[in-house]
C-alpha cells in the first residue's frame, strides 16, 4: 500500500514501492524510498515501457481478457491462499458454478486476494485491518466483470465503491449483474485520464489488482491516482511488474 501524499514525489525522486502477488503469496509492503534514479534510468523513464513480459501480459489482457476464464466467473484474476477463514464466502457463489470446479476456486482465491488487499496495509497478516474500508470513498481502476468489487461493497462496507473498466462490454456486465446494490457504481473510464475524469480529493483508497501492468502509460495511471486521492489516501495495488515499469512510476 503506498500513501498518496508520497506520489508526486515517488515521481520527482524515482522511489517506488515493492507491490506485487506472486504464486499463492501476495509482497503488498509499505513504500520504500531509494536513491535518484541514475542518468541511464532517467533516460529509459522517457522512452515507453517495453520488453517481452510488457507485451506478453499487454497482448494476453487484449486478446484473451473476455475469453481467458470463464464466463461463468466474475472475478479475473489470480489469487491464494492467505491462511485465513475468508469471510462471507457465500457471497462469491454464482448460479451455474458447482463447489470444487475450476470456476468456484477462481472466485474464492480471487476473492481472497481483493480482501487481502482490501484489509492490509503491510506484508503482515497479524496487522490486518477488516475496518480499513469502512465508510471510506473507494475506487477499482481496471474492475473487468466486477465480481470483486461486489464482494468488498458487502463484506468491508466501503461508504461508496466506483469500479471502473475501459471495456464497454465489462461495465454493461457490471451493471445487470451488480448494478443495483447501495453505493457501488461501475463507469467506462480510462486509467490514464483518472486526474481528467475525476475530481481531485475525492476517494480515500485506490484499488488496482493485476491490471497496472497492461497499461501502456502506467506512470499516467500513477499520477491520475496521485490526483484522486485526499491527503492520507492510499493506493492498493497488486501486479507482477518489470523494474523498468516500476521505475516509470
Amino acid at each position: 500500500a503506498v500513501d498518496g501524499s508520497q506520489l508526486p514525489a515517488m515521481l520527482r525522486v524515482g522511489s517506488l514501492g515493492r507491490l506485487g502477488f506472486y504464486g499463492s503469496r501476495s509482497l503488498v509492503q509499505r513504500s520504500r524510498s531509494f536513491a535518484a534514479p541514475s542518468p541511464r534510468e532517467l533516460e529509459e523513464m522517457q522512452k515507453p515501457v517495453t520488453g517481452w513480459w510488457n507485451d506478453l501480459v499487454k497482448l494476453s489482457y487484449r486478446w484473451l481478457g473476455s475469453s481467458y476464464f470463464s464466463q461463468k466467473a466474475d472475478i479475473c484474476n489470480c489469487g491464494g491462499d492467505f491462511g485465513i477463514k475468508l469471510p462471507r464466502p457465500e457471497v462469491l457463489k454464482r448460479e451455474g458454478i458447482e463447489a470444487n470446479t475450476s470456476e468456484h476456486r477462481m472466485m474464492l482465491y480471487g476473492g481472497a486476494l481483493y480482501y487481502h488487499l482490501a484489509t492490509n496495509i503491510s506484508e503482515k497478516f497479524k496487522e490486518a485491518k477488516p475496518e480499513m474500508l469502512r465508510g471510506k470513498d473507494v475506487l477499482e481502476v481496471a474492475c473487468m466483470r466486477g465480481g470483486g468489487a461486489r464482494y468488498l461493497m458487502e463484506v468491508c462496507e466501503p461508504r461508496r465503491l466506483l469500479a471502473v473498466d475501459h471495456l464497454q462490454e465489462h461495465i454493461d456486465s457490471c451493471k445487470a449483474n451488480f448494478g443495483e446494490w447501495p453505493g457501488l457504481e461501475y463507469e467506462v473510464m480510462d486509467a490514464h485520464h483518472l486526474a481528467d475524469e475525476l475530481p481531485a480529493d475525492s476517494f480515500d483508497f485506490v484499488l488496482c489488482i493485476e491490471a497496472c501492468a497492461s497499461f501502456e502509460r502506467p506512470e499516467l495511471f500513477v499520477q491520475g491516482v496521485a490526483s484522486v486521492l485526499r491527503p492520507g489516501g492510499r493506493l492498493l495495488l497488486a501486479d507482477a511488474l518489470e523494474r523498468k515499469t516500476s521505475i516509470k512510476i
